[in-house]
C-alpha cells in the first residue's frame, strides 16, 4: 500500500470513532436527562397561586393584556417575575421517592412550607435536603426532590412582582 492511501484509511477510521465517540455521548445525554418537575406548558398557565407559611398569599392571572397580580393587590404584574415562577414547572427532577415510606411531617410536607397552585395542578414544597440541599416536592401522590434554585422567589415581596409602570399590562 502506498503511504498517501494509508494515510487516507487512517483518516477514515480515525473520523468514523470520532463520529461514534460523539453519537455516543449525545445519546448518553439523552438517556440521563432527567424529567421535568410536572408536564405542564409554562405558556399555556392561566393562573397561579403562591402560599406560604411566613409570606402573603399571592394570586396571578393571564389575561388578554398580560400577567395581574389579583392578591394582595388588584395591579398588572412583571412578566418576568411571573416567568420565573412558572418555571418551577420545568424544573428536573434529581431524584423519585417513594411516598409512603416517608414521613411527610419530617420532610415539611405536612403542613408544606409552601404551596403552589398551576391551574388545577398543586405543587406542594417541604424542607430542604441537609446533605445536598434539595428540596422535597409532591406533586399529586409523587414524591420527589429537585435542586432549590427557586425559594428564594418564593419569598418575596407581591411588591417585587409588580410591574414597573402600574398603567399598563405585560405580556409574556
Amino acid at each position: 500500500m502506498r503511504k498517501s492511501i494509508r494515510s487516507i484509511v487512517f483518516l477514515a477510521v480515525a473520523v468514523a470513532l470520532l463520529a461514534a465517540a460523539v453519537y455516543a455521548e449525545l445519546r448518553r445525554e439523552q438517556a440521563s436527562s432527567q424529567a421535568p418537575l410536572t408536564k405542564l406548558d409554562p405558556a399555556t398557565v392561566q393562573r397561579l397561586e403562591v402560599r406560604c407559611q411566613t409570606c402573603r398569599t399571592r394570586r396571578f392571572a393571564r389575561g388578554a393584556d398580560g400577567w395581574r397580580m389579583l392578591e394582595p393587590y388588584a395591579l398588572p404584574a412583571d412578566a418576568d417575575a411571573v416567568a420565573h415562577l412558572l418555571a418551577i414547572t420545568r424544573i428536573p427532577v434529581r431524584q423519585r421517592l417513594q411516598l409512603h415510606e416517608y414521613d411527610l411531617a419530617k420532610l415539611g410536607l405536612s403542613p408544606p412550607q409552601f404551596t403552589l397552585t398551576f391551574d388545577d395542578v398543586v405543587v406542594t414544597i417541604g424542607g430542604e435536603d441537609s446533605i445536598e440541599h434539595d428540596r422535597y416536592v409532591r406533586v399529586g401522590e409523587e414524591l420527589m426532590r429537585v435542586a432549590d434554585r427557586f425559594s428564594a422567589r418564593l419569598l418575596e415581596a407581591p411588591e417585587r412582582e409588580l410591574a414597573a409602570d402600574p398603567n399598563s399590562a405585560t405580556k409574556q
